[in-house]
């Protein structure tokens, strides 16, 4: 799991809080690139959001039905990434 993936995860959250429902794949990848063309410069190939997708599918971190939402895995694993490093002295 990198950054963009745990972006994905941000992406389907905020839009099942923003819309109370699930978000679909075109709206998906159009969060993504405008988040990438904000963020960095990432190029498709790099990029990958089918493949990304599909790998959080396989690993439990989303599902789809009738649109992508996180499984309770996804959830934590979002919480995970978002937490701050903490750095031992």
């Amino acid at each position: 799991m990198d950054k963009f993936d745990n972006m994905i995860l941000d992406i389907i959250q905020s839009h099942k809080k923003k819309y109370q429902n699930h978000i679909k794949l075109s709206a998906l990848e159009e969060q993504f690139w405008k988040r990438i063309e904000q963020e960095e410069t990432l190029s498709i190939g790099k990029a990958r959001i089918g493949e990304r997708i599909t790998k959080l599918y396989l690993t439990g971190l989303i599902q789809n039905k009738q649109g992508y939402m996180l499984t309770k895995k996804g959830r934590e694993q979002l919480r995970f990434a978002a937490q701050p490093a903490t750095h031992l002295a």
